[in-house]
């Protein structure tokens, strides 16, 4: 503590015997020039790229066509698509072999789901190729 007390002492009367000098012009900028950093330009790059707005948009506009066409409006009303007049297509003169497909019997709301799902999926596969430089 007395330590302390005598380094005080001392160091007040290092600063009387020298006195206080007054700062040069301009000190106190060239101290905060150097203290502040470089403004650094940065460009903005938008996190979704103008071609995947205009994907989800014509995405978006499919599938409100889609499910105004296909999907019926009420449980005894025909989809606007059933009411299309009927094309006749011309025969084809080769026969083409017999596929049996199996019949999925799904609801509306599960085929929109899994056409939602496809869509995302579709989205990912294409932002992980532009990640990966492929495309």
């Amino acid at each position: 503590m007395k330590k302390q007390e005598q380094e005080e002492i001392y160091i007040r009367q290092f600063i009387t015997e020298l006195g206080t000098v007054s700062p040069s012009k301009g000190f106190h900028k060239s101290i905060l020039k150097k203290i502040k950093p470089n403004p650094s330009i940065s460009v903005y790059k938008p996190v979704i790229s103008s071609v995947a707005w205009k994907i989800i948009g014509t995405t978006l506009i499919t599938l409100f066509i889609a499910v105004f066409l296909f999907v019926p409006n009420g449980s005894e009303a025909n989809s606007l698509f059933s009411q299309l007049p009927e094309m006749k297509f011309p025969e084809m003169a080769f026969s083409l072999p017999k596929i049996s497909l199996p019949v999925i019997n799904l609801s509306p709301i599960v085929m929109q789901s899994l056409v939602g799902f496809i869509i995302l999926a579709i989205f990912t596969i294409i932002t992980n190729l532009r990640k990966w430089k492929i495309s």
